[in-house]
């Protein structure tokens, strides 16, 4: 074992490495890539190495960041490399605590991550900028720095940085933050601390019975094995294996930062030649498929798999040619202490240490939960993550061996989640409650533990349903349903239609007392059926193949019934958008592989890849592209129109024909407001709290809410009377999820009394693509629409949308953009965000045109800073950015190209809002849906505003084009040059108001919203004395 282990259980990770680093410096840490490729070669990485980058990087972290006194969090979203260590060493060295993000956790998974986590900075590796930036944009307060490249910390010259207190003093500190997937709601963080590293550790060291051998990897592995771990290391497996790399003196190989396919393994295999692996379940179910990858796997000594079950099969065929080791843990728990079969024909079963305080206890119908009760917590890490419980109920539960008492196999979990091969988890139980509301359904289970995509079983309604009648026939007549259902679910647990089974009349789902299906007991006699499930759907893609001289009528044939096999009751043209038809991420998957093997039997060189469908998502563009590749002409282009028409179209087509009666006319209104952190949404609902008529406000946001919004109101000046907070709930919300993620209650509630939806919240990021906007966004307008045809009073949706939905508008529309519903999507600008809102507008338009909601849309323009002496325009943004870089060199553009200063206060602005509300409301029955413009009717211009910026900074005033010029000298800026000048960030966007110069924008009509906003009516032009007071407030 590594460095002192007079000592074990009670050392700290980075003391014990800047150790060995000086005892044993040539001491191997891990086997690591020198490329992105494995025949790029391979080196070892010492103790002594490590010790540098650690000392490197921590000296780094305080010349950037400053040392941390209290413990601040630092989250960090790295490339797959030994960077996470080295990172999490230093940050604990200069007193943070490391928060690991998963780089494919959604926005709101990574801001509610920040913000439970109390965190403000974000680390990144220069693979990760974008989506580090992208992070940034949803966070305007979010501090991110890029990290040294692996060579820099290497080469670096760096003293020693100590770490001096002592595990005593650091026991219940934190070493590490990793988070659950969030599969059954919102991802939590989970704190690993120095005593649960101890604790793990100490596994090693307990007492297991005479004759046996225990079963976690510190027991399994030896100083001499060097493991092969593909788990990513935010992943519990992954921290597990480095601390073992460290603590045990065990090392690791890390694999190139590439998906782990069997490819990879088998070349890393071969490079590397490990003794031992610890992989995912899915990919030994790849690799059993492939005699290469198993002649690999077969020089090992053993393999261990961890994070979801394997199959049977798979794992007896593998166990035949080498030791196969089942591995429990989680993130809270760490590793659960295990013993080594007797029999490794038992491969599949655990045996636990009897010295651990683990307890199998009945969950009924011959299942049993996973119990761990507290008995020393110097080897139970759960109790370092939960210290005050006595007793931790993993929910995990099993069956025990028909014949040997001591052995259980894990059987799922009791909350019904189900778990895949590759270890995404979902739970099916709001789409099983939706297929068993259709007439002919009885009752429905999904199925899928283990397996890489889910199936169902369908038990008929026998009074209904003749059983002689074909099977294809029932389930054609539930597919509507079960679509539906796939709507509800999360994506990778959507149900494909070749993966469903019907139920014998002679086999009845097997039920409790109360009605309810017993889930397990009907997997269990379904058994053969769930297998023939899915051992077809490998044939199927055989029936379908490429003619030797294949013409575009003929592969237009081929694709139609391609799409027909994995879509087969939609109703689709040659020009439909198949996305617009329900095809989803999962069937694209099919899609492609299908049409690459029927590629491959043609040994074309070409591919169909998943990203080449979404670009390619009708039947017409796919025989394009099929053609392009066989015969070398170019792939076909989706035209934009039609994209955004078939997103229209995807979130319309269902829309309810009905015309609701609801005036809105009620005396006092509750209202819903979404985005209410925001800039615009803080004064919004300042001035719903001062509007008398306003009983309620529903503040519905992505994460917990209450402590930014009063930090903010505060630091605004705004309302913070504890009375009028009185009427404010804030409630966290997932508005793409049915029931917005709220339970039923709460839900339901808003149901019965919310008469007003200001939808508020929305992405603003102008590099990204109108798709990445659909799954949050543009799903969430339309979950808000059917909560308005829930709603008891009609809910009014007021969507604050953009003027970049009219930005493209030209002469050949018209002179002047009016203020009315455009559905014409060549007059949006061609950027995602614009597009998006676009997307939102029509969605509302058609739900006021067919089912009767009142909408109203609200195309507003710049948003200025506030006329109180409180508050501020974020200073990120682009025009504070023009002040202070131009402070910074002295000069300042003397014009923004065609820009005209039409902003509106963002104060101001609310208050706008709140005229257009009540003007609403009295004409909502007259005209379901309107359109206001909120720009200023009286504009200025730019040179009016220049010379309060003048006067205060001394600056210069120099063409637009000359003061960009000045920035791109700057070469390789320093972060010192682009802290002091932040423009340098935003080159992009000034340059496009030097290519506007010259243009002439279209006038935007206010008229409407004059006649109804007094507010509006009276609104003056930004003045100098505004912009000083802008000025003051950013005291740059």
């Amino acid at each position: 074992m590594a460095g002192d282990t007079t000592n074990v259980g009670k050392r700290i990770m980075a003391q014990v490495i800047d150790d060995l680093a000086v005892q044993n410096p040539r001491r191997k840490v891990c086997t690591l890539p020198k490329g992105i490729s494995p025949s790029d070669g391979f080196s070892d990485l010492t103790f002594q190495q490590v010790a540098q980058m650690i000392n490197y990087t921590s000296w780094w972290i305080e010349n950037t960041l400053g040392p941390s006194s209290r413990l601040e969090t630092l989250a960090y979203i790295g490339t797959h490399d030994i960077r996470y260590l080295v990172m999490v060493m230093a940050c604990n060295k200069t007193g943070y605590k490391p928060l690991l993000l998963s780089p494919r956790n959604s926005d709101d998974a990574h801001l509610y991550l920040l913000d439970v986590t109390d965190c403000s900075r974000l680390a990144y590796t220069a693979e990760h900028k974008q989506r580090a930036m992208e992070i940034r944009t949803l966070r305007s307060d979010l501090q991110t720095v890029q990290i040294p490249s692996f060579t820099e910390m290497l080469e670096g010259s760096a003293k020693p940085y100590m770490f001096s207190k002592t595990f005593e003093e650091v026991r219940d500190e934190p070493v590490l933050i990793i988070h659950s997937s969030g599969t059954t709601g919102t991802p939590k963080p989970v704190t690993i601390t120095h005593g649960y590293l101890g604790a793990l550790e100490n596994c090693a060291h307990v007492p297991v019975p005479e004759g046996r051998v225990a079963g976690t990897p510190t027991s399994i592995f030896s100083a001499n094995d060097l493991v092969f771990v593909t788990h990513p290391f935010f992943h519990i497996t992954g921290i597990i294996m480095l601390a073992v790399a460290v603590l045990h003196g065990i090392p690791c190989v890390i694999a190139p930062n590439k998906p782990p396919s069997t490819a990879l393994v088998i070349e890393v295999l071969n490079e590397t030649k490990p003794t031992a692996a610890v992989f995912s379940p899915s990919l030994l179910e790849d690799m059993s498929e492939s005699s290469t990858a198993m002649d690999a796997l077969s020089r090992l000594r053993c393999v261990c798999y961890a994070g979801a079950p394997l199959s049977t099969d798979v794992g007896n065929f593998i166990s035949r040619r080498i030791t196969v080791i089942n591995v429990m843990g989680s993130s809270e728990a760490g590793l659960i202490p295990s013993l080594l079969p007797r029999d490794e024909e038992d491969w599949s079963y655990f045996e636990w240490n009897p010295h651990c305080g683990i307890e199998m206890q009945s969950a009924g119908h011959g299942l049993y939960e996973l119990v761990l009760r507290k008995v020393d917590r110097d080897i139970q890490s759960v109790f370092h993550t939960y210290p005050g419980l006595q007793e931790y109920h993993t929910r995990d539960i099993f069956t025990p061996h028909p014949t040997k008492p001591a052995l259980w196999r894990y059987h799922g979990r009791l909350d019904d989640v189900i778990v895949l091969s590759n270890g995404e988890k979902f739970n099916p139980i709001t789409m099983e409650k939706v297929i068993e509301g259709h007439p002919l359904v009885s009752r429905a289970v999904v199925v899928g533990q283990g397996r890489f995509q889910s199936a169902l079983l369908v038990e008929p309604n026998w009074k209904l349903w003749n059983e002689d009648v074909p099977v294809q026939g029932f389930i054609e007549h539930i597919w509507p349903t079960i679509q539906r259902a796939n709507n509800v679910g999360q994506a990778h647990g959507r149900i494909m239609k070749y993966k469903i089974g019907v139920a014998s009349q002679s086999k009845p789902f097997r039920t409790t007392p109360k009605g309810s299906t017993r889930r397990w007991l009907v997997v269990e006699d379904y058994k053969d059926e769930i297998d023939g499930i899915y051992s077809k759907s490998d044939a199927d893609e055989l029936e379908f193949e490429l003619p030797v001289e294949a013409s575009p009528s003929e592969i237009k044939t081929l694709v139609r019934n391609v799409v027909s096999h994995i879509l087969p009751s939609s109703a689709f043209t040659n020009q439909t958008n198949l996305y617009a038809a329900g095809l989803d991420s999962l069937q694209t998957m099919h899609l492609s592989k299908v049409l690459q093997s029927a590629l491959r039997a043609r040994q074309s060189p070409g591919s169909v890849t998943a990203q080449k469908i979404y670009a390619n998502p009708t039947v017409e563009q796919l025989t394009s592209l099929l053609y392009g590749i066989l015969t070398g002409m170019t792939e076909s282009i989706t035209s934009r129109i039609e994209r955004l028409d078939a997103l229209v179209e995807k979130y319309t087509q269902d829309l309810p024909e009905q015309h609701a009666d609801g005036s809105g006319a009620n005396d006092q209104h509750t209202v819903i407001l979404t985005g209410s952190t925001g800039s615009l949404g803080n004064y919004i609902l300042n001035a719903l709290l001062g509007d008398p008529s306003v009983s309620k406000v529903y503040c519905l946001n992505r994460s917990e809410a209450k402590a930014r919004q009063a930090k903010s109101f505060e630091d605004k000046g705004l309302n913070c009377d504890s009375a009028a907070w009185a009427k404010i709930e804030f409630l966290q919300v997932a508005l793409r999820e049915p029931l917005f993620g709220l339970d039923r209650a709460k839900y339901e509630e808003m149901v019965r009394s919310v008469d007003t939806v200001i939808h508020n919240a929305w992405r603003v990021d102008f590099n990204i693509s109108v798709a990445s906007f659909e799954d949050v966004h543009i799903r969430g307008v339309r979950r808000l629409v059917d909560f308005s045809l829930e709603s008891t009073h009609n809910a009014h949706i007021i969507f604050v949308s953009s003027v970049s939905t009219i930005r493209g508008w030209d002469s050949r529309h018209g002179p002047t953009v009016p203020e009315i519903p455009l559905e014409d999507g060549e007059v949006t600008m061609a950027q995602g965000y614009g597009e998006s809102k676009h997307i939102a507008e029509r969605i509302c338009l058609a739900a006021s045109r067919q089912s009767g909601v009142p909408t109203t849309v609200l195309r507003v323009g710049q948003i200025a800073g506030p006329t109180t002496k409180k508050g501020m325009w974020a200073r990120q943004e682009w025009l504070p950015t023009i002040v202070t870089t131009s402070k910074a060199i002295g000069k300042v553009p003397n014009s923004l190209g065609s820009m005209p200063v039409d902003w509106i206060p963002v104060d101001t602005l609310a208050t706008i809002v709140l005229d257009l509300i009540a003007t609403r409301r009295r004409t909502q029955s007259d005209t379901r849906c309107s359109v206001f413009h909120l720009v200023n009717p009286a504009s200025t211009s730019w040179k009016s505003l220049l010379p309060a910026i003048v006067e205060r900074y001394g600056v210069q005033p120099v063409e637009l084009s000359d003061w960009i010029m000045d920035l791109e000298r700057i070469e390789n800026p320093s972060a010192e040059e682009i802290e002091e000048k932040p423009a340098l960030k935003l080159l992009g966007f000034y340059r496009c108001l030097v290519k506007s110069e010259g243009a002439s924008l279209a006038p935007i009509e206010v008229s409407r919203t004059k006649e109804a906003s007094a507010t509006m009516t009276s609104l003056g032009p930004i003045s100098p004395e505004l912009m000083a007071n802008w000025i003051d407030q950013w005291a740059f």
